[in-house]
This record gives structure tokens, sequence and C-alpha cells, in this order.
């Protein structure tokens, strides 16, 4: 089992959907941990650390948008990035 990480910062009508309650919830189902806190500039930021694959898929949830009131504009993604090791998901506030 190879660990992989990602910080990803994803722009668009992000913050006061329900994001963030959204996205731990698909942490959760693929076994991710990490954090996710929204930005003062309206993006939304996650730092995430799980198996190579549920990753991937994780990711690709996340760019489809996880909650549906959300509207994604762009995800930035910056793999093998330093991402703490945690036991949980959590939603910084």
């Amino acid at each position: 089992m190879t660990v992989q990480t990602a910080i990803l910062r994803i722009t668009g009508l992000v913050q006061g959907v329900g994001f963030r309650y959204s996205t731990k919830q698909v942490a959760y189902k693929y076994d991710i941990s990490g954090t996710v806190k929204n930005l003062e500039d309206g993006s939304v930021e996650i730092y995430a650390r799980a198996e190579e694959k549920k990753l991937e898929q994780f990711i690709e949830i996340i760019k489809k948008g996880p909650s549906p009131a959300c509207r994604i504009e762009h995800v930035y993604i910056y793999m093998g990035a330093p991402v703490e090791a945690r036991k949980t998901f959590d939603i910084i506030y």
C-alpha cells in the first residue's frame, strides 16, 4: 500500500453551501485523513493523505463537487505535498 498526499485548493461557490461537511463525509468513505478549511479569498483548502487509489477516487469526487449546492470553478492539485499524518479528517473552523 503506497500512501500518497495532496493539497487541493478549490475555487467557485464553495463556501456556505455545505462543501466542507460533504467533503468530510466523502473523506470518511474513502478512508482519507487530513483537513478541510475555508480560506479568506472564498476558496476552500483540503489537505489529504491516503492510499493512492483511494486518494485518486476522493479527488475525482471533489472535482465534481461533493455538495449539490456548490459550483466548482477550478481545482488546483499539489500531489506529493507535505501533509501531516493524522488519524481523522477534520473541518477546521
